[in-house]
This record gives C-alpha cells, structure tokens and sequence, in this order.
C-alpha cells in the first residue's frame, strides 16, 4: 500500500480487503457472504466475506493468518471468525448421462435431527429404492461433530443396490444408528474426499448449518461461523477435484431462507426448481420435510433413467429347483444381451451390451424416441453361456417392472428354448428394468459300473531270492525228520494290503538269519526246527 509512511496519505488508515465479483478463474465461482448465526437456523445473518485491515504502517507485511481475517473468537457476533485462508468454490461437475450411478449418501446425526431421524432415514431409503433394478452402487458416510458420527461407521466400498436383497443390506446398515451432537460438515465431506473409490454423485443430507470444523474438531458447536462453513467448501472442493457431483440437500427450519448460500457454497449456483423438468441439474436442495427430501432425490435419481430399459442378470443357486431362485445374486462380468425394436424411428438399437465387474450384473440400452412416438417394443436377447440355463418366473423369460410407479410390465416370450429372448414396453418417459435368472447347469452322474478286473498277469520279482552263505546243518538219525519245506512268499500284488504283507515278509527273513546263527553257535537242531515251525506258522 502507498504512502503508509509517517506522515503520508495511508498512514494509520484500515483497509477492507474483499473479492471483486468474477475475480476467480474458469471452473470457480466466489461467496461473496455467507451464513452465520445460531445453529439451530435462527438469528441468521447474511455476512459479507470480507475483512478489515490493522492500522497500516510504512514498511510493515500483515498475514492474514495472523493480523487479520482469522479469529478464534467465537462468542463475537455476528460470529464472522476465520480460519485466515480465503474460500472460493469449485464449478460442481456434472451428473453423468447414465441410469446406474455411484452414489456416496452422507448423513448429519446431529441432535437437531431430533425425532425427525426416522424420517431422515426413510428418506435415504426411497433414494435406494428408486435406483433398485438400475447398476447402481452406494456407499455410506456420517457426520455430526466428527465423521463417522458417534456410534456409527464409515462404509465407503460402494454395494450394489441393482437387486432388492442388495437394496436391502444396504438399508440395513445404517437402520439401527443414533443421534450425535454438533455438525461438521468439513469432516463428513472429508472422509468423502479421502475415500479411494470415486463416485459419480455425493448427496449430503442436512438439517442445519455447520457449528464445527476441523478434526480434531473445532468450534463452540453451537453458533455458525466463517471458519465452519469454510472447512465445508474446502472439503467439497477437494470431492469436486475428483470428478464427484456434489448435491446439498437441507431439510427443515434450520436451513430455510439465506442457509441455502452456505448449501450453495458446498455444491453449486443452481437451486433446485419444483418446476424444472430436469432436476437432476440442481446443485442443492431447501425442503420443508424428509418424505420431501426423499422424493426430491428419487425424482432426480429416476431423471436419469427416463427412456430407458436395464437388464440384470441374477445367478441362481445350483441346488435350487425349477422356478425357486432364492439365494440368487448378481452375475459377474461377461454376460452379453442384445437388444433390438421393431418400432420405426426409434434409433440407439440395435445395440449389444456385456456386464461388468462392478457387482450389479446389470446393463442399460437407451433408446431414442423420434417426435410423437410415446413407446418402443425391445427385444432382449442373452447369448447363453455354456454350463447354464434359464430360470423363467411365471413361465416367463425375465420379470419386468416400471421404476416409475412399481407396477409390473408385461413379458412376451420370443427366440426358442436354446436361445431365449422377450420383448417389452419402454415408454418414452418411464425407466422400465427387467431381472433374468440363470442357474448352474446340472452336471451329468458319475458312472456306477464296477471298476473292470486288470487283465495284465502280476508282475515276477526280477531279483533273485539271495543264497545263505553258510551251510546248513544235515540232521543226525537221532533228531526228529523235519516237517516238509514251504515255497517262498508269492510275489506281492502292487499296492494296497501288499505293501503291508511286503513288510512282514522283511520282518521274517531277519527272524530266521537269527535261528541260523543259533545253529552255527549252539548246535540245537531240533530248537532250531521248532523255531523254523513256529515262525513258517506265523506267515
């Protein structure tokens, strides 16, 4: 600054040092204010961001992370305290054009939820109910004055919610939390951003302002200040830096009126219309309940899949029967549909798809509607994998229902019994998804015939039966006749019990080494024979 010299123009005056409108690059945008006050949504104040300078002085540099902008004054109203690093807020991406999605669902379990809980959770619940029949996976966070909340757990790796038993083990996860107390937005969006899967969208849903910030966390936990809402916007730009789409949804009387700037802060410029026909372009949300919330999200989440047709492919369990597909989950990758129409004008079609491995076993065909044509007739065909076969439901190839509503669509059976297919109605403004049982192939019976006799003769030991070397002894008149002689051990049979008689055999050729020992030295002949007796007796 010029002349802050002793005596010059500027010397002891105080600056206000703010953003000019548009005073950031492409892909930003500026909070030229904020919301602070109570916590709980009263006293609001809309604050200008902007922060007054010290008495300048010639030759003197002032931080703002010291001399000015940040405070830990927390009681001082209107609560305008910073953490003295300027905030500006990245452009929101875009939603991808597809039906099946990468949801992460972040939850405030703050005390100020109060008895709405229940709500705030069934909210969550319709979300996950609409992208039901849809390759779509969620993922589970939670905040109040750190992430994960009090008693609850963080659940990043995304599920598969394309089936009604995944839907299921996802809803189960988080029915049986409980409430915390303050809300950290900075923490719950944090976890989000450090998390390693990458995610398509990241819905928020808050009942109020932030009164925390940091970890470990800071902040009275009661008032909002610039320093909570800025921890907000720098861990929202830090999930926008990796390609997610941020949706702030504030439900209740403790974000109504100017709190949506500080939603607008988080996620983007563009609030949600009740009037818009493509809600999915909305940056946040201002609702008066959770039912409200929750259908908000399901009509965004449906605008995704309008006109079009998801196929998921379940595999059934080998031991089940006939049309019992209890157990079935989602197949892996490399299942192939094709899908064509018989409707004029209608393009996108033909079209083959394979699955993936992301879990779902789910594919999606987009047919595009010509002016005036309100429906299209698909046929889906599946190139069957060998070693399976079709489950039909009701004699039918797949079951398809219409996302919109949750009525059944009907089912023509078309192809034949080696190539099965069906054709259904997409309507133009409908999302219709169909579900296809495979099972296991059974595997044909092991043989039960006896197991054939070798032919070949036993094989005749090649070596020959070793000679004793010393003589054996020629009995006297006087000794008893020997008992006649005995042919030696027929071979053995190769393997089983011969291995065993093999041994024996060994044993008994030491035996009688010993007896004629005995003879050379003792000269008891008839002893020796007895013992020649007793062992021949025992083979």
């Amino acid at each position: 600054m010029p002349d802050t010299e002793s005596g010059g123009t500027n010397a002891g005056a105080r600056f206000w040092v703010r953003q000019v409108s548009g005073g950031v690059p492409a892909g930003w945008f500026v909070n030229p204010s904020l919301r602070t006050g109570k916590g709980s949504g009263s006293g609001s104040v809309e604050s200008a961001y902007q922060f007054r300078l010290p008495a300048l002085e010639g030759g003197e540099t002032y931080s703002s992370l010291t001399d000015f902008m940040h405070s830990t004054d927390w009681a001082a109203v209107p609560y305008v305290a910073s953490g003295g690093i300027w905030q500006q807020s990245r452009v929101n991406p875009p939603l991808p054009s597809a039906c099946g999605l990468d949801v992460a669902v972040v939850l405030d379990l703050s005390a100020s939820v109060g008895g709405a809980l229940p709500d705030l959770k069934a909210a969550t619940d319709r979300l996950t109910d609409t992208l039901t029949g849809t390759p779509s996976r969620l993922a589970l966070f939670s905040f109040d004055r750190n992430s994960p909340s009090t008693g609850t757990a963080n659940h990043p790796a995304l599920m598969p919610v394309s089936t009604k038993d995944g839907a299921q083990a996802f809803k189960d996860m988080y029915q049986g939390w409980t409430l915390g107390s303050g809300t950290n937005w900075d923490q719950g969006l944090n976890a989000v951003a450090r998390s390693a899967p990458e995610y398509d969208l990241v819905i928020v849903l808050t009942d109020g302002n932030p009164t925390r910030f940091a970890k470990p966390y800071t902040g009275d936990g009661t008032n909002t200040h610039f320093a909570d809402v800025e921890g907000g916007i720098f861990s929202a730009n830090a999930v926008k830096a990796k390609g997610s789409r941020i949706v702030a949804v504030g439900v209740g009387k403790g974000i109504e009126g100017i709190s949506g700037i500080n939603l607008k802060a988080i996620s983007g410029e563009d609030a949600f219309d009740p009037a818009d026909p493509a809600p999915q372009t909305a940056d946040y949300y201002q609702t008066t309940d959770f039912a409200a919330a929750g259908e908000a999200l399901r009509n965004m989440a449906l605008a995704q899949c309008e006109g079009t047709l998801s196929v998921i492919k379940q595999i059934v369990p080998e031991d089940t029967e006939g049309e019992d597909v209890t157990g079935a989950e989602p197949a892996g990758a490399g299942w192939q549909f094709d899908a064509s129409t018989t409707t004029a004008g209608v393009g996108g079609l033909p079209a083959g798809e394979t699955t993936v491995d992301d879990g779902t076993g789910g594919v999606v065909f987009r047919p595009t509607y010509p002016a005036g044509t309100t429906d299209a007739d698909v046929t889906v065909a599946e190139a069957q994998q060998p070693g399976y076969e079709l489950v039909t439901q009701g004699a039918k190839n797949a079951v398809c229902t219409n996302l919109d509503d949750g009525e059944p669509v009907e089912v023509t059976n078309v192809g034949t019994s080696s190539a099965p297919a069906f054709t259904v109605d997409v309507p133009r403004l409908a999302a219709v998804s169909c579900v296809v049982h495979n099972r296991p192939a059974p595997t044909e019976p092991t043989p039960t015939e006896p197991t054939p006799t070798p032919t070949e003769p036993t094989p005749t030991p090649t070596e020959p039966t070793p000679t004793p070397t010393e003589p054996t002894p020629t009995p006297t008149s006087s000794e008893p006749t020997p008992g006649p002689t005995y042919p030696p051990n027929p071979p053995n049979p190769p393997g089983g019990y011969g291995d065993e008689l093999a041994e024996a055999g060994s044993a008994r050729t030491q035996s009688l080494g010993l007896v004629a020992l005995f003879l050379v030295t003792g000269g008891l002949l008839s002893m020796a024979w007895k013992q020649r007796r007793r062992g021949k007796s025992a083979h």
